[in-house]
């Protein structure tokens, strides 16, 4: 699956099972792994690996926030 965050950055969604190739992705990209979070109807990008909530895994590039907040549920991912 893949979903626009901004007019420029598109990202991929990896199973947390599927956690090596997100890994392989960033390092072939010189990219960052985040773990895609839900608590509720919210939900947000968190840099790092968890298994805590999180729906599942993608690449960004390098230097953006800790934390990147997602549309909440019941909003549209544009």
């Amino acid at each position: 699956m893949k979903v626009n965050l901004a007019v420029d950055i598109e990202f991929e969604c990896f199973e947390l099972e599927n956690a090596r190739n997100a890994e392989k992705l960033a390092r072939e990209t010189d990219g960052v792994v985040y773990s895609w979070k839900t608590e509720g109807r919210f939900n947000w990008l968190e840099q790092g690996l968890s298994v805590v909530n999180v729906l599942g895994l993608t690449v960004l590039p390098a230097g953006l926030p800790d934390k990147i907040d997602l549309p909440n549920d019941g909003s549209s991912l544009s």
